[in-house]
């Protein structure tokens, strides 16, 4: 067990000494992750910790905590351990064996709903989100636009339960229709063809060479399936640029989150297929990394 069991008595305390033994296991953001630790052990607000910080602790709270702080050194991810992941300000439920959301899916979310905002429609739009993993993508569209439809769909059945989960969570799965398989192959005899008024995605698109590298927090822990795109990180985007205007109206879009230094070569891709015009959008990230890529069925 820990070296520093017991040391602390309260909520204060377990703060300080959370934080120091996580700084000295190198984990990045040892600060946030330690309130984030706290505050989802103890069910309090992260601004409740600081104004209970004289509050003492129950055993059975040390106990817990120090079943935490363990998992967390040894390098498994924070929001397995919390089953906890803000995405969009909204809260979302993240299972072992599930892709942990990150934060830059947010400007692909953005942007999609800005450009489902301006549709002028009389019936209710319909979108897919291929590969929902935990829901994010398909339950913030949900809550964001009123009047349609999304067809979710995943080839991992834990991913789809955690994904209906996180929408009876959010009150909106009446909205969401999830389908189990690869990509579109569930759309056959359910979806018509071009019916969408948009396709969305954030697939595997890590590389070969990439993959060795990632560090074991996330190569030992997260589903393969949900990282690895192919040797050269592409393979889904060949398939669903191939594929998408087979489901998409007139002007329907796709939008594709991609990795570092992929936004030209998928943007190629697109041109390749000679499917789409070629206005194509590119839209960076916080960080000035090229993150999204948007084109419009001909």
């Amino acid at each position: 067990m820990l070296e520093n069991k017991y040391r602390f008595q309260t909520v204060g305390q377990a703060l300080k000494n959370i934080r120091k033994i996580f700084k000295n296991k190198g984990i990045i953001n040892s600060e946030r992750e330690a309130e984030i630790l706290l505050s989802y052990s103890l069910e309090m607000s992260r601004s409740e910790i600081y104004l209970n910080s004289d509050r003492v602790l129950k055993d059975i709270e040390k106990t817990q905590l120090e079943k935490k702080i363990q998992k967390r050194i040894e390098k498994i991810p924070l929001q397995y351990i919390t089953k906890h992941q803000e995405f969009m300000g909204m809260d979302f439920l993240v299972e072992k064996g599930v892709l942990i959301p990150r934060p830059e899916t947010e400007i692909l979310v953005e942007e999609v709903i800005k450009k489902l905002k301006n549709y002028k429609c009389s019936n209710n739009l319909e979108v897919a989100d291929l590969g929902t993993g935990t829901g994010i993508i398909a339950v913030s569209i949900a809550k964001f636009i009123e009047d349609i439809i999304i067809y979710a769909t995943d080839i991992s059945k834990i991913s789809l339960q955690t994904a209906l989960k996180n929408a009876q969570k959010h009150a909106c799965k009446d909205k969401i229709i999830f389908l189990q398989g690869d990509l579109f192959e569930p759309f056959i005899g359910r979806i018509e063809k071009n019916s969408l008024d948009g396709i969305i995605s954030n697939p595997p698109y890590i590389d070969s060479y990439d993959f060795k590298l990632l560090p074991p927090e996330i190569k030992d822990n997260e589903p393969k399936i949900a990282l690895f795109g192919g040797i050269d990180g592409l393979d889904y985007y060949r398939k669903i640029i191939r594929k998408s205007p087979q489901y998409l109206k007139k002007n329907g879009f796709i939008a594709l989150e991609v990795g570092l230094n992929q936004s030209k070569i998928v943007k190629e891709l697109i041109i390749r297929e000679n499917n789409f015009y070629q206005n194509i959008e590119i839209i960076k990230d916080y960080l000035g990394i090229e993150r999204v890529v948007i084109a419009y069925r001909k």
